[in-house]
C-alpha cells in the first residue's frame, strides 16, 4: 500500500540550502549565456522525419501537470512551447485548467472564445485559435470538451474532425493541465503520449507531486517524467527527484524519469509581471537556458519513441471521454 500524502517523509535539511549560500549553477553548457549556441544545439536535434511533418510522423502530445498550485506549471508550459517553436516546430498550447486558465494572460492575449464555444457551435476551432509569440497557437477552455459526452453524434463527429485537423498540422501539442488530476480532466492526461509533473523542493509540493504520480501509476502506457522547478542548486534538484523516484519504486512499483530541473531565477518573476515570456525577454537567464535544455529533452524523447506509434491523441481522448460517460 502506498503511503498517505501526510505520511510522506522528508528530510528538510537535505532539500534546502542556507539562504546565504550562493546558488550553484544549473547550466551544463560550457559557454554559459551563449544563446546562439543553445539554439544551434536545438536545431541540430532536428532530423528528417522527426520535426518536419511527413507521412511517417505525427503530433507528439505532452501533458504538463502539478500536484499543487504555485509551482510554475503554466509558465513552464508556455516557455517550453516557445523553446520548441524556436527550433522551427509547429506548436499548439492548450489550456485545460478548469476555470483558472491563464496561458493567454501570460503572453498578452485575450482568450474570450474557447473550446466550449466550439462544442456549442458558436465558433469554429480556427476562429478561437490565438496566435501567440513565434507563431504558436494558443487554445483556451479545452476542458469544455468534456461536454461532448452530452452532445449528439453529429456534433461529436464535427468537433472531432476539427480537432484531428488541428493535430495533423502541428508537431507538438502541449496540454497545460489544472492542479492535481481532477476527474473532469483526467482523460486529457491519460490519453497523452508523455506526462510531465512539475514540482518544487518544498515538502508540500513534493508530497502533492507523489499523490499525482500515484493517481496515474495504474496507466501502464504512460511514462511519467518529473521536473523540479525553483531549485537553488543541482544537488537540491537531484535529491528531490531521487526521493520521489525511490518512493515511487518502493510503493507503486513503477519507474519515474527525470526531465530536468529549473533554477530559482528572479527573471522568471519579472517576466510574469511583464507578461513577456522568459525565453523571449531574458533568453540568456539561467532559467531560460534550463528550459531550452528541457526542449532538447522533449525532442530526444520524440526521436526515441517515434517508432512506437499509438493512435492519434484526439481519437484516444474521445474513446476515454465517451467510455467514462457510458
Amino acid at each position: 500500500m502506498a503511503p498517505a500524502v501526510n505520511d510522506f517523509n522528508f528530510d528538510h535539511a537535505d532539500l534546502h540550502t542556507e539562504e546565504s549560500a550562493e546558488p550553484q549553477s544549473l547550466s551544463t553548457s560550457s559557454s554559459h549565456g551563449d544563446q546562439a549556441k543553445v539554439l544551434r544545439g536545438l536545431m541540430e536535434q532536428r532530423q528528417p522525419g522527426v520535426i518536419e511533418k511527413s507521412k511517417s510522423t505525427r503530433c507528439r502530445t505532452l501533458a504538463v501537470c502539478s500536484g499543487k498550485g504555485g509551482v510554475g506549471k503554466s509558465v513552464i508550459s508556455l516557455n517550453l512551447a516557445l523553446a520548441l517553436a524556436k527550433t522551427g516546430a509547429s506548436v499548439c498550447l492548450m489550456d485545460i485548467n478548469l476555470a483558472l486558465g491563464n496561458i493567454d494572460l501570460l503572453c498578452r492575449l485575450n482568450g474570450y472564445w474557447n473550446l466550449s464555444h466550439v462544442v456549442s457551435g458558436a465558433r469554429s476551432l480556427k476562429e478561437i485559435q490565438l496566435e501567440g509569440p513565434l507563431g504558436i497557437n494558443v487554445i483556451t477552455g479545452a476542458s469544455g470538451l468534456t461536454d461532448l459526452a452530452d452532445c449528439s453524434e453529429a456534433v461529436r463527429r464535427d468537433v472531432l474532425g476539427q480537432m484531428q485537423e488541428l493535430e495533423a498540422t502541428h508537431d507538438y501539442l502541449i496540454l497545460d493541465n489544472g492542479t492535481g488530476i481532477h476527474r473532469s480532466i483526467r482523460q486529457f492526461v491519460t490519453s497523452a503520449d508523455d506526462v510531465l509533473i512539475v514540482t518544487t523542493p518544498e515538502p508540500t509540493a513534493i508530497a502533492d507531486a507523489y499523490a499525482t504520480i500515484k493517481s496515474l501509476s495504474t496507466i501502464q502506457s504512460l511514462e511519467i517524467q518529473t521536473l523540479v522547478n525553483q531549485c537553488t542548486s543541482l544537488d537540491q534538484g537531484d535529491k528531490v527527484f531521487q526521493q520521489l523516484q525511490k518512493t515511487t519504486e518502493l510503493f507503486l512499483h513503477t519507474g519515474l524519469s527525470q526531465a530536468g530541473q529549473i533554477p530559482h531565477d528572479l527573471q522568471v518573476v519579472q517576466s510574469v509581471y511583464d507578461r513577456d515570456p522568459l525565453v523571449l525577454s531574458h533568453p540568456q537567464s539561467p532559467a531560460a537556458e534550463a528550459i531550452f535544455r528541457l526542449a532538447r529533452h522533449v525532442i530526444d524523447v520524440r526521436k526515441t519513441k517515434e517508432q512506437n506509434k499509438q493512435e492519434s491523441y484526439f481519437p484516444r481522448l474521445w474513446q476515454r471521454l465517451l467510455g467514462e460517460a457510458a
